[in-house]
């Protein structure tokens, strides 16, 4: 009874309690008083920042009971330090910090849920959030205040033991509009907003809690529960934004950047090469006239239509009216360079039909005007019938049979 009275003074004032780091919170034993639950050695990691770290140390039945904290009764072991000052629900932010080391050997109990970090509300007389070890051996954080699940993995089994973690928490205790933050390690493990807590009388406890020892007694009547020691550096706790994460400044623009005279000059080159690009694919016909582009429509085979400008000749290419459904319906394939060729050759045919029908009058104005006239008028109709019959040969020649629709189709 002496020893709860004495813990209930240290609770309320302080007194015989454990700095906390640089913020100078005051931090006491937390339902703990066995003589080698908390006690301060140098650095036997080798890893630690500091040169003196905390060692906690739970064994079987260490606990002790004061309303509302019923350990024993609950099934409860304890080795933990607590804020000495219970901070009240409000719109504030509250910092926490906290560096903790699990030893190679250390060995968790399941179905004993071992704590390490919890934030409990002196309202309800259990814990708001807390950092514990289930059954897969990895470090979660969650809730406890409500039966809602709100589980948040932080650190891994496999990367649990052998090195020192470090953890900060940012957080506004509220039955509303609350937020917590967590980073282990420099990553940020935990985003949540909402209600966090119930009476929300918050104070930060660290060390070892072991829950659910009545549990394990009846599951495992033959069995013990281990001893287990772990290390920590002192907590912090700072009411305001102690700096600890640092926001990554924006980043810097380009030292590089393209100056707008490189910029003109690179427009000027692409511009160039998309000339170039062009004239290489499709070269326009000759001749002094003009020939304006029209959209060419594709059809399901992929194939296009050749089309001729109406104001450059007079002559239509179309499909043979005595030909089958097949070559009416579909139209002439062009690929790539072969359809400037085509052209050029189309309007040279063109020019050329116009020619031999000029030919063709002059020979009957001139059949007057003597025999080596009507000769001369004679050798030229004979050319330029030939020249015909060749340009006809060709505008039949350019009209080849229909691709087979599957072909394009299942490309």
């Amino acid at each position: 009874m002496i020893c709860r009275v004495i813990l209930g003074l240290l609770m309320a004032f302080g007194v015989g309690a454990h700095a906390s780091g640089s913020s100078g919170s005051a931090f006491v034993p937390f339902f703990t008083d066995a003589d080698w639950a908390v006690t301060e050695l140098d650095d036997p990691t080798g890893l630690a920042p500091v040169a003196v770290v905390q060692r906690f140390e739970v064994r079987p039945g260490q606990c002790v009971s004061q309303p509302p904290f019923h350990d024993c009764e609950r099934g409860v072991e304890r080795a933990e330090l607590g804020e000495a000052i219970v901070r009240r629900r409000s719109a504030d932010t509250h910092w926490y910090r906290w560096q903790v080391f699990f030893p190679q050997d250390f060995e968790p109990a399941y179905p004993v849920r071992n704590r390490h970090g919890q934030f409990v509300d002196h309202g309800t007389g259990d814990s708001a959030w807390a950092f514990e070890i289930g059954s897969t051996g990895a470090l979660w954080f969650g809730s406890q205040f409500d039966d809602e699940s709100r589980y948040f993995s932080v650190i891994n089994e496999r990367d649990l033991r052998g090195e020192w973690q470090d953890v900060i928490v940012e957080a506004v205790w509220s039955r509303h509009k609350g937020k917590l933050n967590v980073w282990v390690n420099g990553q940020k493990r935990v985003r949540y907003k909402g209600v966090t807590c119930d009476r929300c009388q918050i104070a930060l406890t660290y060390g070892i809690a072991r829950h659910g020892v009545s549990k394990f007694k009846e599951q495992y009547s033959e069995k013990t529960l281990p001893v287990q020691v772990m290390y920590y550096l002192a907590a912090e706790t700072y009411a305001d934004d102690p700096g600890w994460i640092v926001v990554p400044p924006p980043a810097e623009p380009e030292t590089d950047e393209a100056t707008p005279e490189n910029k003109v000059i690179e427009e000027t080159i692409a511009e160039s090469e998309n000339g170039e690009e062009k004239g290489g694919d499709q070269q326009g016909p000759s001749g002094e006239e003009s020939v304006v582009s029209e959209p060419i429509a594709v059809d399901s085979s992929a194939t296009i239509p050749v089309q001729v400008d109406e104001g450059s000749a007079e002559v239509t290419i179309g499909p043979d009216s005595e030909s089958d459904s097949a070559s009416v319906t579909a139209p002439q394939t062009v690929e790539g360079s072969d359809s400037a060729s085509t052209l050029g050759n189309t309007e040279e045919s063109i020019q050329t039909i116009e020619v031999g029908a000029e030919a063709e009058s002059d020979k009957e104005i001139n059949k007057t005007e003597g025999e080596e006239q009507k000769l001369s008028d004679n050798e030229a109709q004979t050319a330029s019938i030939e020249e015909v019959e060749n340009a006809e040969g060709a505008l039949n020649g350019v009209a080849p049979q229909p691709l087979p629709s599957d072909t394009d189709d299942r490309r």
